[in-house]
């Protein structure tokens, strides 16, 4: 998952268009929030996450699968478990998607399970 994707996501499930989602976000410009959902911007500042966050009503974890994403991309699976197991504390989720892989990297819910469940051995 990139942020592209996840900012997408948050505003359809919001049910918010782009100018809709700039009013509630403090009036951030509706093509700046396009070109993030395309891809075609890089890191929004702290600031402007926030504000994202606000505007599309997202919880603890979403902002900091937000604040995440801004920095780097996840895998799909990875995201899947961030977004459904909220019983896995955050620091273990941002730490394993944080991994250096040497070889293959996991792809498959059970095997991002498997390197969660390392770290938490740790």
């Amino acid at each position: 998952m990139e942020l592209s994707g996840f900012l997408a996501a948050m505003r359809e499930r919001e049910e918010l268009s782009l100018r809709a989602l700039k009013d509630r976000a403090e009036e951030l410009d509706h093509t700046y929030i396009y070109r993030l959902e395309k891809g075609d911007r890089g890191a929004p500042s702290p600031e402007v996450r926030q504000r994202l966050g606000a505007a599309l009503r997202l919880d603890e974890r979403e902002q900091q699968v937000l604040e995440l994403l801004a920095e780097q991309p996840v895998d799909d699976a990875l995201y899947r478990i961030m977004m459904a197991d909220r019983t896995i504390p955050w620091g273990d989720l941002h730490d394993v998607a944080r991994l250096s892989f040497r070889g293959e990297r996991p792809t498959t819910e059970e095997a991002w399970m498997k390197r969660i469940r390392m770290i938490q051995d740790l």
